[in-house]
């Protein structure tokens, strides 16, 4: 075989979606195999260690050429971080006041715990606000040598923020993401994030979404501002869940559904906690 080309082991797509109790996986082989394979186990939330390779170990392979690992529900914390000073940010060149700031208002909001979640910032553009991301999952793993016996690339990172980066956001509205068990809220003002918020909700329990959404608008002052609803293609349960939504706030809310430019997660098979 050419050394240009990689070992056939080594080929194709693998991505995995972490829920609160559950581990999914699609696989996309690569060459002419182009049908693609899943895999689902349980966890019990605490164990990624041991869940991830189990999972993995369910598929016809054991190496890929990469591996997207997509964290939802529980597992993940999204805080809206103020700017710092200017002051600050002009004597912070090396960025670890920044670290340093980020972690104490994740160690402020969720306690001692938050000490050993590892995090980063994203959206960061001095002097606006950014997004500050936590796994909990992660604090007691080390992920990248997890994977690295596994895939040749590989990235982690939270369902909802890949969902966006893989959208056109509106420059200003209320943008609504649905994960199995948990609903993410990102307020955007003129392009700039001005608030993000989380339920831990049913996604059939339509009525408390609904008072849960006009609670944190009124708040917010943004009532006469347009809702989206983040849809991946041919994801018919979340489309359900979106018709449902509207109709219950149809006299209300300005409702648009924002379809994401691509599948980002293997989230159609979980259906049991969202139908």
């Amino acid at each position: 075989m050419s050394r240009l080309l990689p070992e056939w082991s080594w080929c194709g797509l693998t991505k995995v979606l972490v829920t609160a109790d559950q581990l999914l996986a699609e696989h996309r082989p690569a060459g002419l195999r182009t049908r693609s394979l899943t895999a689902q186990s349980s966890w019990n939330g605490t164990d990624l260690q041991a869940a991830l390779p189990a999972l993995l170990s369910q598929l016809p392979a054991s190496r890929w050429q990469r591996i997207e690992v997509y964290i939802a529900d529980k597992h993940v914390h999204l805080l809206r971080l103020p700017a710092m000073t200017q002051s600050l940010q002009s004597l912070d060149v090396s960025g670890q006041e920044q670290q340093a700031y980020a972690r104490a208002i994740l160690m402020q909001t969720y306690g001692e715990a938050a000490r050993a979640w590892p995090f980063r910032l994203q959206d960061i553009q001095p002097p606006q606000d950014s997004l500050l991301v936590a796994i909990s999952a992660l604090a007691s793993l080390d992920i990248n040598a997890l994977l690295a016996s596994h895939a040749m690339q590989w990235t982690v990172q939270p369902y909802a923020s890949a969902l966006w980066a893989n959208t056109r956001l509106p420059a200003s509205g209320t943008v609504l993401t649905a994960e199995p068990q948990m609903l993410r809220l990102l307020q955007l003002d003129h392009g700039r994030m001005t608030h993000v918020a989380s339920l831990a909700a049913d996604m059939t329990d339509v009525a408390i979404i609904a008072a849960w959404l006009m609670r944190e608008r009124t708040l917010l002052g943004v009532q006469a501002s347009s809702c989206y609803w983040l849809l991946e293609p041919g994801c018919q349960v979340m489309e359900k869940t979106g018709r449902r939504l509207k109709q219950a706030l149809s006299d209300q809310v300005s409702w648009q559904v924002l379809p994401s430019s691509r599948a980002v997660a293997p989230l159609r098979q979980e259906l049991a906690h969202v139908a």
